[in-house]
């Protein structure tokens, strides 16, 4: 057979050409330290490279989730370690207040201090984060938790949901709470509470306390509504029923719950137990009330026992709110503590998917070299060897 000098210059003209592709690629690799730069290179490992790398991508996602949301409930926690300050300071008040020896002008003193404390707790309710959004607010963040409408009452505006985010891929978790779980909530352990009417008489209360959890109607709450009998004596109706003789001092046993009562009631006076969920709990309800009875002058027995019964039901509901707040505490430091335990099983994941990208894709760098300089020798060869060829002629020799 016959080789032409074109044949024979093509043929080494092509196989210098693919000896410099190949040198190309072991270069790029050895550069990049990357074995698969095209999916033509391992379509196999491309592919699955692709899978990882969106692994890493998700994974990174719910990471930075953790860290916003971490940040979020650490400063819930601080505002929450000011507002639980505030309520046993409201409480320290109250115990000063129950001195029967103050005057007038010593409970408006106890009533502008709680005042005080009051409007921290307003501005520690529309608290925000770095910016600007309220934190007890729920999905309504841009809209402060509390306000006061037209009738000068303090209510909740933000929304019934709290924020909630994915911190892994089968995990959600809130990112704080609403004003309505911490200010307007009471914890499942609270018990009961009694609240009297807008009375006339001198009646007063202690307790309720629980006596009988067997009890057949325990957990249900009662009302009393006092009347005079026809001989002049006092007595009262239980949830409607006929009338029972009253004695001041008289220690009544209903539903499980003891409640002592003492002075002298009017007709239509009346007093009301209840489960302390069911009592509509407001903090700030309770601190308004609290003052407006102190800021009241106390001329009277009744004046005086209006002022003992509202110290003894806003004790109760501020001991509730206390362990209210301190219950979404311990929730808070929960969260925080499986984000702690997300981030090292993130990081794991991390490292991990890292290393598998680098199995699929990553060039063996001993390998690559030794690939790029056998491959650089052939090329230099072909090289030499076109150069060679290009002057052979027949011509030469005649």
């Amino acid at each position: 057979m016959r080789l032409s000098s074109a044949t024979i210059y093509n043929q080494s003209l092509n196989s210098m050409l693919t000896q410099e592709s190949a040198y190309q690629t072991a270069a790029q690799q050895v550069s990049s330290g990357t074995r698969v730069v095209n999916p033509s290179d391992d379509s196999l490992a491309a592919a699955q490279a692709v899978n990882v790398r969106q692994a890493i991508a998700a994974n990174q996602q719910y990471a930075d989730s953790r860290s916003a949301i971490s940040t979020s409930l650490s400063q819930e926690e601080s505002t929450l370690d000011s507002i639980n300050d505030a309520i046993t300071s409201a409480r320290a008040l109250i115990v000063q207040a129950n001195n029967g020896t103050l005057s007038d002008a010593d409970r408006e003193s106890i009533a502008t201090s709680l005042q005080g404390v009051y409007d921290t707790l307003v501005t520690l309710a529309n608290a925000t984060d770095s910016n600007g959004n309220y934190l007890f607010s729920g999905y309504q963040s841009q809209s402060p938790a509390f306000a006061t409408n037209d009738a000068g009452e303090l209510v909740y505006q933000g929304d019934t949901n709290a924020v909630t985010q994915l911190v892994s891929s089968t995990q959600s978790m809130a990112s704080g709470d609403t004003g309505a779980t911490i200010f307007l909530t009471v914890s499942s352990s609270a018990g009961f509470i009694a609240e009297a009417g807008d009375n006339s008489g001198s009646v007063t209360f202690s307790g309720p306390t629980i006596t009988d959890t067997q009890d057949a109607n325990y957990g249900s709450g009662f009302s009393l509504t006092f009347s005079t009998a026809a001989d002049g004596t006092a007595q009262y109706s239980l949830d409607g029923a006929d009338p029972v003789a009253y004695t001041s001092g008289d220690t009544l046993q209903v539903n499980g719950l003891s409640l002592t009562l003492t002075g002298t009631p009017v007709d239509g006076d009346t007093l009301t137990v209840s489960k302390a969920a069911d009592a509509d709990p407001d903090l700030f309800a309770t601190l308004k009330n609290l003052i407006s009875a102190l800021q009241t002058p106390v001329e009277t027995d009744a004046d005086r026992a209006n002022l003992n019964n509202t110290l003894s039901t806003a004790s109760r509901q501020l001991s509730n709110a206390q362990d209210n707040v301190l219950t979404v505490q311990t929730s808070v430091g929960s969260r925080l503590n499986q984000l702690d335990v997300l981030d090292t099983i993130g990081d794991d994941l991390a490292l991990s998917y890292t290393e598998r990208l680098s199995g699929l894709v990553d060039a063996d760098y001993t390998e690559s070299v030794t690939q790029y300089t056998a491959l650089q020798v052939a090329l230099q060869a072909a090289q030499q060897t076109f150069v060679s060829i290009q002057k052979m002629s027949l011509f030469e020799y005649i």
